[in-house]
């Protein structure tokens, strides 16, 4: 979506900002959060509301206050030159130029060397106003960096701008106040710093043959802003590719990083055996309202001799260890996310209420059950003894909560689909569509898992897992007649999905059935897909079916009817016809089918 110049600068301004339902969060979280700018995309209600397991969902404002400012100063990377009316230009030297009463200087640091290929540093920690910085041009080895005040903000335009860093981020902003970066044309940014050596603080603390530079930077993002960050693209259109080997290829460290508009690429490796980490990383949360996000991911779970080799390529990350109630929203936009060794989203909280969403996850699955202690270089290039070695590649992993309202998404692991951590933690569907494809446990909470509407289809394989599994002494329980859950998997476990109350009828197969992958499953007249992983058991839950009515699961027929989605070729209403089918009655009790549910009281692959 395209919005004018003007527009984004006014609307940035209005009292009404795009909101993001995000639980309460702790005191240090809710005192802590800087507001990035919105411009588009789904609101939420703007009320407060209490979900069935007890959270609070409270609207929290993701627009930032950025007005166009009369200070504003254009650099051409190109020929290393700054003016402050795009008309006047100075060349940049390692001697401040000084710009609106001195409170703003620009000049050449760090690698001095270099001149018009080192690192331009802008220095606004003394601003007294919002400042606009205008980028346009190439950049062939060093990188931008941006002092602010938490005082004002930074608006920073990227116009064909070409960034390729030393030993920096193509883009530091430092100090904690608040940018929005607009993007027109064709962006690229390219780390080049590596993952496991150290870098300017960083340095000191790691071996001496780790050291990538001690007057380099350790920021934790190739594009980075240590407040709160927000993207988006002007009328003329604009789109922002980065690639890094390092850490992060987008990060705001402290605050909330909201994506609006635009075309997003990120690529966290420049080879297979080169790479970094996460794609987009919010230190409390990420908002993405609106814009096309794509995530090439690659991580590295190995073992040396003497040392692990662990990279975790998450496409959406937050920081979980100093704010613990940090948050992924999916207001709107487009995502794919493909990654090896890694996950779709890992934050505490996950909330979906739109967009169009596909996380691809691959890798090994070697130590998703069993804790392993050892020791590994961190990115920082220092050494990590006597660590608990522990990672499952899942599709989208929130530790306390996830709760999904809208939008369509799709996940496909080689663990576990969509997974809740923490026991206690809640799995919440209230709308949209989702489909899961996993070899692990398809739905897994150590919690509840509750189904009040929304379409949810899930193909889960293997003996050692569930489609949907709930923790010990917990329920899955479908409560709305406007929901349909259709699941089928392997038998050894599949009386886990079957739940312990629906308010509409279920026909179920526990064991019996035979489809090899591929082979399509459907009931007549409501539900099929086309080609799921080999199954041993099916279960339906659907308003469409009539309780104390016989009805059959067809195997490999030929499917037909409204495709309800054609990435998880999902048919509803579907037709089926031919194939070899298995009859079941319709009823809304657990203990009576034609199939007897078990009722484990060990859930796996958690």
């Amino acid at each position: 979506m395209k919005i004018s110049f003007k527009s984004i600068l006014s609307i940035l301004t209005m009292a009404f900002v795009l909101t993001a339902c995000v639980v309460e969060a702790e005191n240090e979280t809710s005192s802590s959060t800087t507001k990035s700018s919105g411009s588009s995309g789904t609101s939420s209600s703007g009320t407060t509301t209490t979900t069935s397991s007890g959270d609070t969902v409270t609207p929290e404002s993701s627009g930032s206050s950025l007005s166009e400012s009369d200070n504003k100063i254009y650099i051409d990377l190109t020929c290393a030159k700054v003016s402050s009316d795009n008309s006047t230009w100075s060349d940049i030297t390692t001697t401040s130029i000084d710009f609106f009463s001195e409170t703003v200087k620009v000049k050449y640091t760090q690698d001095d060397s270099k001149n018009s290929t080192g690192v331009i540093r802008i220095d606004a920690a003394d601003a007294t106003a919002n400042l606009d910085i205008c980028l346009s041009g190439t950049q062939t080895s060093g990188g931008v960096k941006i002092q602010t005040t938490t005082d004002y903000e930074i608006g920073l335009y990227l116009d064909n701008v070409s960034i390729t860093s030393t030993d920096y981020p193509c883009i530091d902003i430092t100090k904690g106040g608040a940018a929005t970066v607009f993007l027109t044309g064709t962006n690229t940014l390219i780390d080049g710093r590596t993952y496991g050596y150290g870098y300017g603080d960083s340095a000191a603390e790691c071996d001496s043959s780790r050291i990538g530079s001690a007057e380099g930077s350790d920021s934790k993002g190739t594009l980075y802003c240590k407040g709160g960050l927000a993207i988006a693209e002007t009328s003329e259109g604009g789109s922002l590719s980065v690639t890094q080997a390092y850490k992060n290829c987008i990060a705001s460290k402290d605050g909330l990083l909201t994506i609006e508009s635009g075309t997003i690429t990120l690529k966290n490796y420049t080879s297979s055996s080169s790479t970094g980490k996460n794609g987009l990383f919010g230190g409390q949360g990420i908002i993405v309202n609106g814009g096309t996000i794509t995530f090439d991911g690659k991580g590295i779970i190995s073992k040396s001799s003497s040392y692990y080799d662990i990279r975790k390529a998450n496409g959406f990350k937050t920081d979980d260890e100093d704010y613990t109630s940090s948050y992924v929203k999916i207001n709107g936009g487009t995502i794919n996310v493909t990654t090896y060794n890694g996950k779709g989203i890992n934050a505490p909280k996950i909330y979906i209420a739109g967009g169009t969403s596909t996380f691809t996850v691959t890798g090994t699955t070697t130590y998703s059950e069993n804790s392993t202690t050892g020791s590994y270089y961190d990115a920082d290039g220092i050494l990590q003894t006597n660590q608990t070695i522990k990672f499952s590649p899942e599709g989208i992993e929130g530790e306390t909560l996830i709760q999904i309202s809208g939008g369509s998404t799709i996940v496909s692991a080689p663990d576990d689909g969509i997974n809740v951590s923490t026991t206690g933690g809640s799995l919440l569907i209230s709308g949209g569509f989702l489909y899961v494809k996993a070899q692990g446990d398809g739905l897994d909470s150590n919690g509840n898992i509750t189904v009040s509407d929304g379409t949810v289809v899930v193909s889960q394989t293997g003996n050692g897992n569930s489609p949907i599994d709930c923790g010990d002494n917990y329920k899955f329980t479908v409560t709305g007649t406007s929901a349909t859950v259709f699941a089928m998997g392997g038998s050894g476990m599949f009386s886990e999905s079957i739940p312990s109350s629906t308010v509409s009828p279920m026909i179920y197969k526990t064991s019996g059935l035979s489809g090899s992958s591929g082979s399509s499953l459907g009931v007549n007249g409501i539900i099929a897909l086309k080609s799921p992983q080999s199954y041993a058991a099916a279960i339906l839950i659907s308003s469409s079916l009539t309780s104390g009515t016989s009805y059959s699961f067809v195997i490999g027929g030929t499917v037909s009817g409204t495709l309800y989605n054609s990435d998880a070729g999902v048919y509803f209403p579907a037709t089926v016809s031919g194939g070899s089918s298995t009859s079941c009655t319709a009823t809304t009790s657990s203990s009576s089918s034609s199939s007897t549910p078990g009722g484990s009281s060990t859930p796996g692959g958690r």
